[in-house]
């Protein structure tokens, strides 16, 4: 029997299959275009390669094809039967995770990688189950456990990296995302890990420098590209360079708007962080308010529902926002984490008051929810939009007491321009 690249055994008398699932297997770890063409490769090769089929179902998965993604899943349930534990695994927490059973699929995938820990395309979907939760912690314990067995290994040292980045470890996940890089030019979530953990550490000026070439040298990747330059761009606003962050959102996310969850919430936060700091964006919101009112069936995930309620209420679509938030009230009694009810609902209210020039009912939805944020998922840099306009309205109400106390906390963590001056002021 044939093993993959990572070792791991693969019921396959294809010698081209087996290829392709390499090769979408290392597209999907680094966030390639490719990666469902080459897991759809791999099966046209060979029909009952079960761990191929499994590579479709959550390439779909992230395409947010969900019907086609819980019948590859199947697919791949089927052609695992009778095959390998290891392919019996990994097949059903993928199918797990397609059909949207997260709490199964966790402790599938947490059994499956006790056994077979080089299987990084289930510890990757594993991490992002946490990332989305917002359980960093977690992550970062199982990544620092599994390291043994990835010694120089591709990819796993960027998602290591942002892990201890995500723990404030950033001159320890700069060294990781460097070592990384120098294996392995390519790997968008090494770059990714190192934008951030130069951002948080307020080195902007050297994240201007290297995250161009760096992220150049990733190429063909899908909608992540566009995300490395949201980062670049975070690095000349947080400087003070508001009009290059600006133009850079105007061309990456402006040109021809997009309705990828990724790209939606990075051209929806940057124009946001616009208006805190008193940039007029205007129309600039219409097509962005288009998108989001046409993707109120798909607010599962917490930090996507609150960014479709910042374009909704920003670019004036008051009727639809209000009839988001019915919606989410509707489904709080149904929610078993409460989360909707005690911390969704709340702050999309805050973003409601903010957008309304209604300063203190931002103070007063936001303020309690601060330490539970995390909660929402998306890593430390996605989640300041929040804290942050909670702190704009502060200055905004005149509540200087308030605004003094949060804002030398937050200039501590990072000194960001606008802050630094209005710290000043």
């Amino acid at each position: 029997m044939p093993n993959d690249s990572w070792g791991l055994p693969v019921t396959t008398s294809s010698p081209r299959a087996l290829e392709h699932y390499d090769r979408g297997v290392r597209a999907l770890l680094g966030w390639e275009a490719c990666a469902l063409h080459e897991f759809e490769a791999a099966t046209r090769e060979d029909p009952r390669l079960a761990v191929a089929h499994a590579g479709t179902a959550v390439c779909l998965f992230l395409e947010e094809k969900f019907v086609e993604a819980r019948t590859a899943g199947e697919e791949a349930r089927k052609g695992a039967a009778g095959l390998t534990a290891r392919e019996r695994s990994h097949a059903e927490a993928i199918a797990l995770l397609v059909n949207g059973k997260l709490p199964d699929a966790e402790r599938t995938m947490k059994e499956h990688l006790a056994t077979f820990p080089r299987d990084l395309t289930v510890l990757q979907r594993l991490y992002f189950i946490w990332f989305w939760q917002g359980r960093f912690p977690e992550m970062l314990d199982f990544m620092t456990a599994a390291a043994p067995a990835y010694d120089g290994a591709p990819f796993f040292g960027g998602l290591h990296a942002f892990a201890l980045e995500q723990a404030n470890r950033c001159d320890d996940a700069v060294r990781l995302a460097d070592a990384a890089l120098a294996r392995n030019a390519h790997d968008a979530w090494s770059v990714h890990a190192l934008a951030h953990a130069l951002y948080e550490s307020g080195v902007f000026d050297t994240g201007i420098a290297r995250l161009p070439s760096a992220t150049g040298r990733c190429t063909g990747l899908n909608w992540f590209q566009n995300h490395l330059v949201w980062h670049l761009a975070l690095m000349h606003f947080a400087k003070g360079d508001v009009e290059k962050a600006s133009a850079m959102g105007r061309e990456t996310f402006e040109r021809e708007p997009s309705a990828i969850a990724g790209d939606l919430h990075d051209s929806i936060s940057l124009l946001w962080r616009l208006t805190l700091v008193g940039k007029d964006v205007g129309e600039r919101w219409k097509p962005f308010v288009g998108i989001a009112g046409q993707r109120l069936d798909r607010q599962g995930l917490l930090f996507h529902a609150a960014h479709l309620a910042m374009a909704l209420s920003a670019g004036g679509d008051w009727p639809t926002a209000e009839r988001q938030l019915g919606m989410l009230r509707e489904r709080a009694p149904k929610d078993r984490t409460g989360l909707v009810a005690d911390l969704l609902i709340p702050l999309i209210e805050g973003l409601h008051g903010f957008a309304a020039r209604d300063w203190r009912r931002t103070i007063d939805r936001i303020e309690p929810l601060r330490g539970r944020i995390t909660e929402l998922g998306g890593s430390r840099a996605q989640r300041d939009v929040f804290h942050d306009t909670f702190l704009e309205a502060c200055f905004r109400a005149g509540d200087t007491e308030r605004a003094g106390r949060y804002l030398t906390e937050r200039v501590a963590r990072r000194p960001d321009a606008y802050w630094v001056a209005r710290q000043a002021a």
